[in-house]
């Protein structure tokens, strides 16, 4: 059996929630009001990817379900304090028979030629995603429309998982 650790995520600087890691996973829950209803999110940090993960609870209707995926910084800030950072690159994932989007690269590039993102820091965000849709999504030669490993076999018990239900927006 998986030890769960208590951690906190530091999120964009705007966001602190209790979570849990259980190996390469991070899980944790954080919650919003729109449009006249609270919301609650799940979110999965996938520590070896550096992407952070959630089938968002304000997609549309057409769109429940499906997996929005950001690259992130990640650094452990101290002992169970957990600081992600948004990268700009997301990927979309809905249903095997629906190719993925990948987005803002521009915001990407525009990063890097300001200064925001650093050659070498730029260079490993990329292969990092490249290797996240390798991995996970790319199916090569196969003609089986399903995708090779997502979502990630990893998340599976933590989406029932009970997550400490304790956040707060930063000012």
């Amino acid at each position: 059996m998986t030890h769960d650790e208590p951690v906190t995520v530091l999120r964009d600087g705007r966001l602190r929630a209790a979570g849990i890691r259980r190996g390469s996973v991070v899980a944790y829950d954080w919650g919003f009001h729109q449009d006249g209803t609270d919301h609650v999110q799940r979110t999965f940090v996938l520590l070896d990817d550096h992407m952070q993960i959630d089938q968002p609870v304000a997609f549309p209707p057409g769109q429940r379900g499906w997996w929005y995926c950001d690259l992130v910084s990640l650094e452990w800030a101290a002992p169970g304090l957990l600081r992600t950072d948004d990268r700009w690159i997301d990927v979309i994932v809905g249903p095997p028979d629906h190719p993925y989007r990948l987005l803002d690269l521009d915001d990407y590039a525009a990063a890097l030629a300001d200064g925001r993102l650093a050659p070498a820091e730029a260079a490993d965000g990329l292969t990092r995603v490249q290797r996240f849709l390798d991995h996970r999504l790319n199916r090569r030669h196969d003609t089986t429309r399903t995708w090779p490993a997502f979502p990630p076999a990893e998340i599976r018990d933590l989406g029932t998982a009970d997550l400490p239900q304790n956040w707060n927006l930063l000012a």
